[in-house]
């Protein structure tokens, strides 16, 4: 289901932007929902005090992988789980360095006309034919790809260490 957040927070930390976005995100649809367990997922590109989120455009796109090219660069992705039950959240970031080769302009031409780029935070999917811009990463593999999925199992196992069965601890 799609959110229907419009991802505001403008918060300078890059953690805390995700954090809170991600937040907005889950609690955008839980009013749909009485028994369900939401999660908010929120990715930004950190580039020397850049924030590059999904380009508006090509132009964007192109500008922003001319930015990342032959540098280093963080990636930030916010994962927020929301209890609709209890109206308790539990929220955290992850964070991957990730290092960029130097591209031409030629391949950013091409890549840009791919389309791919125009959905990515700082224009590019390492999931896709983005992973060949890749020349190594420190961290987490599926955060960059925006859905941090050792964080998500470390929240939902602390969650579930709270939860009412078997335990007096209370749940999210």
């Amino acid at each position: 289901m799609e959110p229907s957040s419009d991802e505001s927070s403008d918060h300078p930390d890059p953690r805390i932007r995700v954090i809170m976005n991600a937040e907005l995100k889950a609690r955008s649809i839980s009013d749909q929902f009485s028994d369900a367990v939401i999660i908010g997922a929120d990715t930004i590109v950190f580039l020397d005090g850049l924030f590059l989120g999904k380009p508006v455009d090509q132009d964007d796109a192109r500008k922003m992988l001319e930015l990342l090219s032959g540098k280093n660069h963080k990636v930030y992705t916010g994962l927020a789980i929301f209890s609709t039950l209890t109206g308790k959240m539990l929220s955290k970031a992850s964070c991957t360095d990730v290092r960029f080769k130097r591209l031409s302009q030629e391949v950013i031409e091409a890549y840009v006309a791919s389309g791919e780029p125009l959905d990515k935070a700082g224009a590019y999917g390492i999931q896709g034919d983005g992973r060949v811009f890749i020349a190594d990463i420190v961290g987490s593999y599926s955060n960059v790809v925006g859905l941090p999925l050792e964080l998500l199992r470390e929240m939902l196992q602390k969650s579930l260490e709270k939860s009412p069965l078997g335990s007096s601890k209370e749940s999210i």
